[in-house]
Order: C-alpha cells, then structure tokens, then sequence
C-alpha cells in the first residue's frame, strides 16, 4: 500500500526566464572563468547513512518541479515497496522553490517545513535547490549554503539526516544574456558547477548526497538513446525520474536497485539498464 503523504503539492510550470522561479536580485556577474569539467566516471565518494537502515523509515522529499515532475517520491516509494520495503514518503514541493524558502519560517512553504521538521521525526529530509543557483558562486555562497546549514540544523533536530539531491545539467547546457548576467555553459561544464556545490556543502555538514546529476551524465555518455530530459530539455522525462529514483533507493536503503521489478512509466529494458546505472553510482 503506498504510503506518500503530500504536505504541500502546487503544479507551477511557468518559469521565470533567467532563474526558474527565482530572480537573481543580488548582483551576479558575468560567469566567464575557464571551467574544469569533472571526470564524470570517476568515483563518487559518498556518505552512507549514520543509523540502521530503517524497513519503514520517514523520509521527507524538499524541492520543486525537479522533484515534483513525474513524481519522483512516489515513484521512489514504488521501488522501494517492490524491494521489501514500507517507507513513509512525505514531499513538499512547488515550482521554482528555492532553499531560501524552505528555511524561511514567513513563507507559505517554509512555515510548512518548520512546522513538519518540529512536529515529527525524520529519518531522512532530502533537500533539493533550485536548478541554477549552485551554477553561480555568488549565489551558491551567498544564497545556497546559509540556508543549507540553516535548514540542517533543523533536521538534526528532528533526529534526522539530512540528504543532498544533487540535481542534473539541462541537456543542452546553460545560456543566460540579459543584464548584468551572461552565461554560457556546456551540458558537462553545467554539471560539473552543480556537482561542485552539492559535494562542497555536503562535505562541510558532513551530510549524505545523491549523485543524481553524474548518474544522468553516465546515463547519457553511455545510452544516448534514452532520454532523459523533457521536451523543454530541463525537466525530467520518466526516464529521467526513474533513474533518480533509482539512486535514492540505493543511497538510501543501502541495496543495489538491479533486480527490482517495478519499472514505473519506462519500458523494462531500459528500467534495468537505469538501475545497473544507479548500482555502479552508489557501490562502485
């Protein structure tokens, strides 16, 4: 029986058209300096869970249409049933949230979050930024992590661990010209920025993370044939969300994915070659 609790669930497509759903109101130069892409077949060193892992653990899904686009939580609590699993899904998300908004206890949102964080225990709080603002350093150290260790030391409180959702590169990279703001970035340069902030922050709390992002960059390299962006090539497609889901189920649970029959809106084969992907991110 699933068991997915929706806190908070507003369907807000319309995207602002520098930062999706989000301005940048604080100065932000042009992004000029050379990056230096990541290796992205490297291993991923990552944090396992600092507790037992839990059959029916409470696990709190934090983000926007990242998160909320082919719902990702419930695709999660899927797998995870399919893997003898009764996880206690809860999201909140909307459109272009930011973790601005979560750790703000005025928000509509934030108010939400606080108040789930000091009502109930959590074994995990997954926390998923906005999609470009770990791409600006600016941004990242002024906005980004204040938030992050504000909104950790929440979950702490709540007896909870506090899980990164590294998210992915739109499939084209980045171009932004519009004022004071001119970016142009490749799909690899893109990921590598994001894979940069989430792993710094996620080391500084000493938090777990899900590699999402560098699971879709292999996916990609390896099978171009299956898409895993949306038609906007910046959402997910299913693919896309299962591959995510996939990640989570063996970061979180700690059991490689590969085996588990529930392929969500994606066609077998393609499912298993998604969680033979996930497998290798998180216990290569």
């Amino acid at each position: 029986m699933k068991r997915k609790n929706i806190i908070y669930f507003v369907l807000i497509l319309a995207m602002g058209i520098l930062i999706s759903g989000c301005s940048l109101s604080k100065s932000t130069s042009s992004e000029s300096t050379k990056i230096e892409v990541l290796d992205f077949s490297q291993k991923v060193n990552l944090k396992k869970a600092s507790k037992p892992i839990k059959e029916d653990a409470n696990i709190l899904f934090v983000g926007n249409s990242f998160t909320f686009c082919n719902d990702l939580p419930s695709t999660f609590l899927n797998l995870a049933e399919s893997g003898g699993f009764t996880p206690n899904v809860s999201e909140l998300s909307e459109g272009g949230y930011r973790l601005e908004l979560f750790a703000d206890p005025n928000d509509e949102l934030g108010s939400l979050l606080t108040s789930a964080l000091n009502d109930s225990k959590w074994d995990y709080v997954i926390l998923q930024e906005q999609s470009r603002i770990p791409t600006f350093e600016n941004m990242t150290e002024e906005v980004m992590y204040p938030n992050a260790r504000k909104l950790d030391e929440m979950i702490k409180k709540a007896d909870g661990q506090t899980v990164f959702f590294m998210t992915w590169a739109y499939k084209n990279g980045d171009n932004i010209d519009g004022g004071n703001i001119k970016v142009s970035t490749t799909r690899e340069e893109m990921q590598t920025q994001l894979a940069n902030s989430y792993i710094k922050i996620a080391d500084e709390l000493d938090a777990m993370m899900a590699p999402v992002g560098i699971a879709w960059m292999r996916a990609a390299e390896k099978y171009p044939n299956i898409e895993l962006w949306d038609e906007d090539l910046k959402h997910p497609s299913p693919a896309g969300t299962y591959l995510s889901a996939c990640v989570f189920y063996g970061l979180l649970f700690d059991e490689s994915p590969v085996g588990l029959n529930y392929y969500g809106d994606v066609e077998e084969e393609t499912a298993k070659v998604l969680q033979q992907i996930a497998k290798d991110i998180i216990f290569q």
